[in-house]
């Protein structure tokens, strides 16, 4: 899956707690004047994802919290040449980055919103582009005994208001203790300057059309409290 709420599909929406294999990421561009990475701005970012990342009420009537629920810090899911995952740490230029899950009784596995505030909006682009690459190169992939195939680019959903968006779609295999499962999973990212935003949802019980309009409009939810969060910031 995709290298954000990839993972690309647990990840994406959240890694970062399991031990694995680690990847030297580039720095972030320099700029002149104040240092954007200082704890000041890691505060304000902070308290920004905070707001954006949704709850279970956030998502609607019958939602409870996943388990684990809640990845403050979220390192980064990344998938090697070999199409196998792992979680490393947060790229450099990452101010923030939360992830939390919700279950509902419609699907056995949890779903996911990630907020992620980096230093700049070039570093926001390069983690899309990245996933984005993930997505079309590896069209199955494995976490340890989880397994995904038929990984697929698809039909962006019309959500406004962001810069960026992409769209993962495919099917898990087979469950962590390598047991057999057909459960789709849409993945849906959006960027809007130096922040961005994903939503994973799985469906066991239906088909990945009825998972399309749901996953969209969580990520339309999350466009527009990103934008309620920074007109609340102030300049």
């Amino acid at each position: 899956m995709a290298a954000a709420l990839g993972v690309g599909l647990v990840a994406l929406l959240g890694g970062g707690d399991d031990d694995g294999p680690t990847t030297a990421n580039p720095p972030g561009p320099t700029t002149s004047g104040p240092p954007v990475d200082s704890s000041a701005a890691r505060a304000a970012a902070h308290a920004l994802a905070l707001r954006v990342v949704m709850t279970p009420e956030d998502w609607g009537a019958g939602y409870t919290r996943g388990d684990p629920y809640e990845r403050d810090p979220a390192g980064e899911y990344e998938v090697g040449k070999d199409c196998q995952g792992f979680d490393q740490a947060a790229r450099s230029g990452t101010l923030a980055a939360i992830s939390r899950t919700v279950r509902n009784d419609r699907s056995a596995l949890d779903s996911t919103t990630e907020v992620r505030v980096f230093s700049d909006p070039a570093t926001a682009k390069a983690f899309v582009d990245g996933a984005e690459d993930t997505t079309r190169r590896c069209t199955t992939q494995r976490y340890a005994k989880t397994r995904w195939s038929s990984i697929h680019q698809a039909t962006e959903p019309e959500v406004v208001g962001l810069e960026q968006v992409m769209a993962e779609e495919g099917t898990q295999t087979a469950a962590a203790d390598g047991g057999r499962t057909d459960f789709p999973y849409v993945l849906y990212t959006g960027r809007k300057g130096d922040t961005v935003v994903s939503v994973l949802a799985y469906e066991t019980r239906a088909g990945v059309a009825a998972l399309r309009p749901r996953a969209g409009g969580v990520l339309q939810k999350l466009q527009r409290r990103l934008e309620d969060a920074r007109a609340s910031a102030g300049p």
